[in-house]
Order: structure tokens, then C-alpha cells, then sequence
């Protein structure tokens, strides 16, 4: 899963790189992830406290995997399509 180029840029080059987020694991900042999300910061801290968000605490950092908070997102906030009913036309009764 590569990173889109606007948030690839927010890195310095050797902090994160195409190749190593090529990769499953790929971890990113709470900036990085907001920018992608179009969310606001706060928001992604919201709901990293409300436990909506699973992350990784590396001493001060926190940090984000890719495809955890991409299922996250899909389990807790995707809307499924509801079922249209069809209408029965030409079933009228003729009086």
C-alpha cells in the first residue's frame, strides 16, 4: 500500500521511504495520518484516546499502522447501501 505523495512529502526522505512502506507494517505519525484521512488533528487524536484507533506507543510517539486503522475505519464507519424495494407496476386492481 503506498503512501500518497502529499504525505510522503511531510517526512524527511529517511524517516519514511516508498519501500519500507511498501511493506505491511508501515507505520506513520498522527500528521501524516490526518493529512491522508483529510481529518484534523484533533480529531485523530480523539479518537486515538476513545480507542477507535488502534496505535503503537513508542515512549512519547505514537504511531499507526496503515491497514489496522484502515479496517478500523471500514469496521466502525462504513455506511452499507440499503435495500431498495422494487415496485410491482401494472398489479393494479381495475374496478
Amino acid at each position: 500500500m503506498a503512501l500518497p505523495a502529499s504525505v510522503r512529502s511531510m517526512a524527511p526522505q529517511n524517516q519514511l521511504t516508498e519501500t519500507a512502506c511498501s511493506l505491511p507494517s508501515c507505520k506513520i505519525t498522527r500528521k501524516q495520518l490526518a493529512a491522508y484521512c483529510g481529518l484534523s488533528l484533533r480529531t485523530i487524536d480523539e479518537l486515538t484516546r476513545n480507542g477507535v484507533l488502534p496505535h503503537f506507543k513508542i515512549g512519547k510517539s505514537i504511531r499507526y499502522d496503515f491497514a489496522e486503522v484502515e479496517a478500523a475505519f471500514r469496521d466502525r464507519f462504513h455506511v452499507q447501501p440499503k435495500a431498495r424495494k422494487v415496485a410491482n407496476k401494472g398489479t393494479r386492481s381495475q374496478s
